[in-house]
């Protein structure tokens, strides 16, 4: 008896000596829904003009969100992600599929960009929010080759999904 209490123990002691990392992976498998994006433009298209967007997906009313629609992720515990945008529960625009892992605070993608393209790798900073987790990134979101557009967004855990 007294080996089964200790093995149970030495179980329970080994299983919370897991790493940040990997708490945070094992916390991001799952089914998410983006319900933020907030965009900055530095030099919107090249110029000095400071554009900023906000997009509610919670708020209904909110008309950005109406025109791009609910954004959706899975990330499976293989470290395969797919994400996709809905509108009216309906499949719209192309699917992303890769790879991803988490480093430290860091969330990185690895996809290909589009059929025939090369694979690119994107990082982006992790934070655990309130029932979700929150990236934030420093890329050229308006082609204009400057990196210096920050796209900040946060998703919720969908419902369906068991929390680990």
């Amino acid at each position: 008896m007294k080996w089964i209490k200790f093995l149970v123990v030495f179980a329970f002691v080994v299983a919370s000596c897991a790493t940040e990392d990997e708490k945070m992976q094992k916390y991001i498998i799952g089914n998410w829904e983006t319900v933020f994006v907030k965009l900055e433009f530095e030099t919107f298209k090249g110029k000095d003009t400071l554009v900023e967007y906000d997009i509610d997906f919670a708020n209904p009313d909110d008309p950005r969100a109406q025109r791009q629609g609910k954004a959706f992720s899975t990330y499976k515990a293989d470290g395969t992600f797919k994400s996709w945008t809905e509108k009216n529960n309906r499949p719209t625009g192309q699917s992303t599929t890769g790879k991803w892992r988490v480093t430290k605070d860091s969330l990185f993608y690895d996809f290909a960009q589009g059929p025939g393209k090369k694979d690119v790798t994107v990082s982006f900073g992790l934070e655990k929010i309130d029932d979700g987790f929150a990236i934030t990134g420093i890329q050229d979101r308006d082609s204009d080759r400057a990196v210096d557009d920050t796209i900040y967004l946060e998703t919720v855990r969908l419902p369906d999904t068991p929390e680990e």
